[in-house]
């Protein structure tokens, strides 16, 4: 047994990847003391000449709660095109630089993405989960396929999928089904859809899996398309205190309009809608709640007609 949990100990080494981020919390949480946590979960697009010379970016972009007091889980898909701050990104110009958030990752890694998520909705991020596409694949595979019920019909790059139907996908279906964008009458809402979907799949099919060997086989599956900064001590406390919270699931999308600024398109959220989210997920949290006042404040803010403090002017 030992040599069991030492061996899932170096599988987990391999791809812990710690980073620094604005401190959003006045006490550091403890996972021993089953206190609420957050996740982001980052899904890593690299594909093609340009996007890894970049080094990718986050196309997709969840926060995720787990509160084990109230025994609830909480998603909240942030839209990839959605207009922020790049927090730390170094500019000539001013000292603050706004973009659309999936860009942060490409401009200053996952640290960069982390800050960036964090000050768009005023939350802490506890610990994150980054995976590409080509990991992604490999994680479904290596637990069997995941059940997912699809919520219409389409087909994407070779996979068929029907409304209604309940089935069991493998990795390269799973990339189809979570990828798929312009031909959802609802756009990358629906996506965002459906990749929660897939998020929430997968978890539940890791949760029913047992034994540390066959823990450690899944991670070495993904190997270095997927980093991490949880520890085996932290997966240890995850499992211990807080399963019984990752059945109950609250899942939310960000409304928002679209915009063109210098003929790019951003996806704009209203600071109300932020500081609906920032709370619902502050409060799963046990934080205290915040006003419109404690939110960033952007020039796009300022051209659909809110003032330095989120009010509207007159």
């Amino acid at each position: 047994m030992w040599r069991a949990y030492d061996h899932m100990d170096s599988t987990l080494d391999a791809v812990f990847y710690g980073v620094e981020t604005r401190d959003k919390r006045k006490d550091a949480v403890s996972l021993s003391a089953a206190q609420p946590i957050s996740f982001a979960l980052l899904g890593i697009d690299s594909y093609g000449d340009e996007l890894e010379e970049m080094g990718g970016r986050s196309d997709t972009i969840i926060v995720v709660t787990i509160n084990p007091q109230t025994k609830q889980t909480t998603l909240v898909s942030i839209p990839r095109d959605s207009y922020t701050e790049m927090v730390n990104y170094q500019t000539d110009i001013n000292n603050e630089y706004n973009d659309k958030i999936t860009h942060a990752y490409a401009f200053g890694g996952t640290e960069m993405a982390l800050n960036s998520i964090q000050e768009f909705l005023n939350v802490p991020v506890d610990h994150y989960v980054e995976i590409n596409m080509h990991g992604l694949e490999y994680l479904v595979d290596a637990i069997g396929g995941i059940e997912i019920t699809s919520p219409l019909t389409f087909e994407y790059n070779g996979a068929s999928f029907k409304s209604g139907d309940t089935v069991t996908l493998q990795g390269w279906e799973v990339l189809a089904f979570a990828r798929m964008r312009y031909d959802d009458p609802q756009g990358d809402t629906g996506r965002q859809q459906r990749q929660q979907l897939v998020i929430k799949a997968i978890i539940d099919q890791l949760l029913s899996i047992e034994g540390i060997s066959n823990y450690e086989a899944i991670l070495s599956s993904v190997g270095m398309s997927m980093r991490t900064n949880l520890t085996f001590e932290n997966l240890v406390d995850i499992q211990k205190y807080y399963s019984d919270s990752i059945t109950s699931y609250e899942q939310y999308l960000i409304p928002g309009v679209g915009m063109y600024m210098e003929d790019i398109y951003y996806y704009y959220v209203q600071p109300e809608e932020r500081l609906r989210i920032s709370n619902l997920l502050r409060e799963e949290l046990g934080l205290e709640q915040v006003s419109v006042d404690d939110l960033n404040f952007s020039d796009a803010d300022l051209q659909f007609g809110y003032g330095g403090n989120g009010t509207l002017a007159k």
